[in-house]
């Protein structure tokens, strides 16, 4: 058993310490304070309903799939104390969620430990633990994030382990036993079921070992993300934002599907994944003209016949992509050969694409099939079970959130407000690089400078630290798994913007997180690197981190302190809309509500109907959908009440005025902010 480091053993004690406080303070702390997020207890309540014999259902009537597999099964035993006592399984799962941080911090260190220096990995890993924006986001909220953070950074460790294998046996083809490819899918599969969406990570990990110590596995992920990415912005540069929303989405999708998979085999047999030190530049510029000419050409063909496939492709988006991915091919063969630190090899200098091909297509097949053979199998397992219990195969939640963003209205957030928040680049709108954005934001603020140079200076200064120290940041970034990490994070933020998809929240962006916390550290190793050669640098290193470190633990253990008081027992309602629903309601009532997971969790002798639809049934989802919502709670769940903003209930999507006449006021009751509890009942009655 590998021992514990004493900054490990300090983290521990920290984190466990300060959280087994909170754990053990005031019970209406919970729902106030702590677990605050109404999608917390979707999965609360349904794994409270499983462990008591319920099914998968919120309510006990409908039976959902709207949850993440993984969090949902960790749930269960935790909240089958729910029977015995609310708050206990509150207060066991704020234990659990600290657990999981002081993990992911640890493996996290040693991730870094092993390539960047050690004050360094140490602030880096503190960082994850007490920085109170990650720990809001990713440790408190009772969201799957937590476990998301460990599978990430457990595969990252484990892509690392045979990194150095590798290096060590100076073979980059090594990686060849079936037992190592299934080891690598199992983690893949961890953080592919703690959250479906990390299936971006997945697929780029596969290439990134499939193809080992070859330039392709870096160079063929970052042309999928930049092909997807100039085919969507040259969707909306001919339809506009709204109109690409509505109407063009799908067709960018698929439209990306072919261009990638032709454009992967010209790039491939032109040579444009061999190594680039090994392409004279004028060879390189012919190479990329007929490559991307020749998919230009397929892509002109493909959009003259598109409408009649019901798939309609603007005809000035080839020319965009033949412009943009020309660009893109020489600066980045370009780049890469300036960065490489070595020379090319002698094989790629003699074999052609072709030969190359011959001679390693059986050790790439068996790659590819023990770790995408392994990953479909689960997949398809996963997808076939959802189908036979609930009548789709995928969450329900996804396709929920999917159709508000087709309605062409703000609901629930509606889908990206501008082109740069299709990428997740809007400083304004976008959340997912928040936390890196936020601080140049508020540095922006303090400069004469707006946010763009701020951020182009940072990117310059990266640049030039990597041009510096090409040997150690090449195999820094390579042992990090930061181009997988970064492919996959850039790939998952913009599948989500170029989609109609509504209520993308903070906590979908643990791998983005992770790829600047990581990136961060290795951009004060290559920073700091001449001045920690000194004995007196290294020493100011070593101060440095552990203030670091000391500022960080106080910062979380004094607001969690002053969050989590503890006071005398109160009879007090856990919530305050409890105490007016329960008064209001009677024992047994079925009470409809947008939302509704926390207050079906705390409520006695209710039970709390979904009406949004992200943790109700597959089958309501069609009913609302075809405004038959009301017709189908009534029938199905024999729902009494609704608790609800009247003016969003009847004129607003998703409701769209599907409750006009099934609902009336109830004289004398008290409203709670804009909601009123309304009767509900069929019209006439």
């Amino acid at each position: 058993m590998k021992r514990l480091h004493w900054f490990e053993i300090t983290l521990i004690l920290i984190v466990m310490g300060t959280h087994l406080y909170a754990a053990f303070s005031t019970a209406q702390n919970f729902p106030q304070r702590w677990f605050t997020r109404d999608d917390a207890y979707y999965y609360f309540k349904v794994a409270q309903n499983i462990s008591e014999g319920r099914g998968s259902t919120l309510d006990g009537i409908n039976p959902t799939n709207g949850y993440h597999p993984l969090w949902l099964v960790a749930n269960i035993p935790i909240f089958s104390l729910a029977r015995f006592d609310l708050i206990l399984p509150l207060r066991l799962l704020t234990l659990v969620m600290a657990a999981l941080s002081a993990a992911t911090s640890i493996l996290l260190f040693r991730l870094l430990r092993r390539v960047v220096a050690e004050p360094i990995a140490l602030l880096a890993a503190a960082f994850w633990a007490f920085d109170t924006t990650i720990h809001s986001t990713i440790t408190q909220q009772g969201m799957e994030n937590g476990i998301v953070a460990l599978a990430v950074v457990t595969l990252l460790t484990v892509l690392q382990k045979y990194e150095l294998q590798k290096d060590a046996e100076a073979s980059p083809d090594r990686l060849t036993t079936r037992k190592e490819m299934f080891v690598i899918a199992l983690v893949s599969l961890f953080a592919l079921f703690s959250r479906l969406d990390t299936i971006y990570l997945l697929l780029i990990v596969g290439v990134w070992v499939i193809f080992r110590g070859r330039p392709i596995r870096a160079l063929l992920p970052a042309d999928m993300l930049v092909t997807f990415g100039l085919l969507v912005a040259a969707f909306i540069q001919r339809a506009g934002l709204q109109i690409y929303l509505a109407d063009f989405a799908d067709s960018a999708t698929l439209t990306f599907g072919l261009a990638f998979v032709v454009q992967s085999l010209a790039f491939y047999f032109v040579g444009l994944y061999e190594h680039p030190k090994g392409i004279p530049p004028l060879q390189l510029l012919r190479r990329a003209a007929i490559a991307v000419g020749g998919s230009a050409v397929l892509l002109a063909g493909f959009s003259l016949v598109s409408g009649s496939l019901g798939i309609p492709v603007p005809r000035a988006v080839p020319l965009y992509y033949l412009g943009g991915m020309l660009a893109w091919v020489l600066l980045s063969r370009w780049g890469y050969a300036a960065l490489s630190p070595w020379p090319a090899s002698p094989l790629s200098e003699t074999d052609s694409p072709l030969e190359t091909l011959r001679r390693n297509w059986r050790v790439w097949l068996e790659r590819g099939l023990a770790y995408y053979g392994l990953a479909a199998l689960a997949l398809g397992a996963y997808m076939l079970i959802n189908r036979a219990l609930f009548g789709t195969f995928m969450p329900v939640s996804g396709q929920i959130k999917r159709w508000w963003g087709s309605l062409g209205s703000n609901a629930y957030g509606g889908g990206a407000k501008s082109l740069l928040d299709v990428f997740g680049l809007d400083p304004q709108h976008s959340n997912s690089w928040g936390l890196l954005f936020s601080p140049l934001q508020s540095l922006a603020e303090q400069t004469p400078f707006d946010f763009w140079a701020v951020f182009a200076v940072l990117v310059a200064m990266s640049i030039a630290l990597v041009a510096l120290n090409r040997q150690k940041a090449v195999r820094a970034v390579a042992l990090l798994g930061l181009i997988p990490l970064g492919i996959s994070a850039g790939l998952h933020t913009t599948f989500y913007g170029a989609m109609p998809y509504a209520a993308r929240h903070d906590w979908y962006w643990t791998m983005q997180m992770l790829f600047i916390v990581i990136g961060l550290a290795l951009f004060a190793d290559l920073a700091t690197v001449r001045i920690r050669q000194k004995q007196s640098g290294k020493a100011f290193a070593w101060a440095l981190s552990l203030l670091g470190c000391a500022w960080l633990a106080w910062g979380l253990t004094t607001t969690i302190v002053n969050r989590m008081t503890y006071a005398p027992a109160s009879q007090a309602a856990y919530m305050d809309v409890l105490t007016l629903l329960e008064e209001n309601t009677e024992p047994g009532a079925v009470i409809g509500m947008t939302g509704g997971g926390n207050v079906g969790y705390y409520i006695k002798d209710r039970i709390i109907v979904n009406m949004d639809g992200l943790i109700n049934s597959y089958p309501y989802f069609k009913a609302l959908q075809a405004n038959q919502a009301p017709q189908y709670l009534y029938e199905n769940s024999g729902m009494d009440y609704v608790f609800a903003n009247p003016y969003l209930l009847l004129s607003t999507a998703p409701y769209s005025f599907q409750f006009q006449g099934w609902v009336e006021e109830v004289p004398g009751l008290p409203f709670y902010g804009n909601k009123q509890i309304l009767r509900f009942s069929p019209p006439g009655e």
